[in-house]
């Protein structure tokens, strides 16, 4: 894992600790989120620093809430559910001992502790919260993903539709929503965004894509990704958490 040290999240997430640590940072009322300040100064110390506003043709959307920002809110949730971080509505962010504890650990210890976190402390649904999933994940969803991913062959590309329709088929994943037209792309919208992305922002896959023909325009789709060396050795890691 000597590669772990550069991965952005790893350090993304050290970046917020020690910005919770150092500043005044108030949850707001209720949700307890960090403020929009706090949101905007500790972004903009990211490795890539997210937009907090877009353009949509003549239109200008800004980010209301950390929950709209998915690199902030993701690590968010990891130091919570870690342990790391005790967020609050209305009172004071602390990092914890534990969050202490990590920020002095080495990189190749704190990379797959975090990837353990997502995949047996997390609800994945987070990533992908349409109605359509349901309330929860097949039983045992996340040892079925381990085990079809420890069966693939390292450094090759694997095509994403047929490494999808399996987890389908192994699973049971359903799309519940009344619109059945839409299933099989939205379970495969899933599995991209809870799966292949994140471990994408671990470093532990390459993603592969391909343009498609639109009405309007062309767009990009996920045609594959590649299973990376330290990917590997993470994947390895959380079976052995498990």
């Amino acid at each position: 894992m000597r590669h772990a040290e550069a991965v952005p999240l790893r350090r993304d997430m050290e970046t917020l600790l020690r910005f919770v640590r150092d500043h005044k940072v108030i949850g707001t009322q209720g949700a307890g989120n960090m403020p929009l300040k706090a949101v905007a100064e500790v972004t903009a110390r990211f490795v890539v620093p997210p937009k907090l506003e877009d353009k949509i043709g003549s239109y200008t959307v800004k980010v209301r809430s950390e929950v709209d920002l998915w690199p902030l809110y993701f690590l968010r949730i990891l130091a919570h559910n870690a342990g790391l971080l005790k967020p609050g509505s209305a009172r004071r962010w602390r990092i914890t001992q534990k969050g202490e504890d990590y920020l002095v650990a080495l990189p190749m210890v704190q990379l797959p502790f975090l990837l353990t976190i997502w995949w047996y402390r997390t609800n994945w649904l987070i990533a992908y919260p349409f109605i359509g999933m349901g309330e929860a994940l097949p039983q045992m969803f996340n040892l079925f993903v381990l085990e079809e991913l420890l069966m693939r062959p390292l450094a090759t590309q694997i095509f994403f539709e047929e490494f999808a329709d399996t987890v389908i088929a192994k699973t049971g994943l359903k799309w519940t929503a009344p619109d059945k037209r839409v299933g099989t792309t939205a379970l495969h919208g899933a599995i991209a965004r809870m799966v292949i992305h994140i471990l994408a922002d671990f470093e532990a896959v390459t993603r592969e894509y391909q343009r498609e023909a639109g009405e309007k325009k062309s767009y990009s789709t996920l045609a594959g990704f590649t299973i990376t060396p330290l990917g590997r050795a993470l994947l390895e890691a959380v079976a052995i958490a498990s």
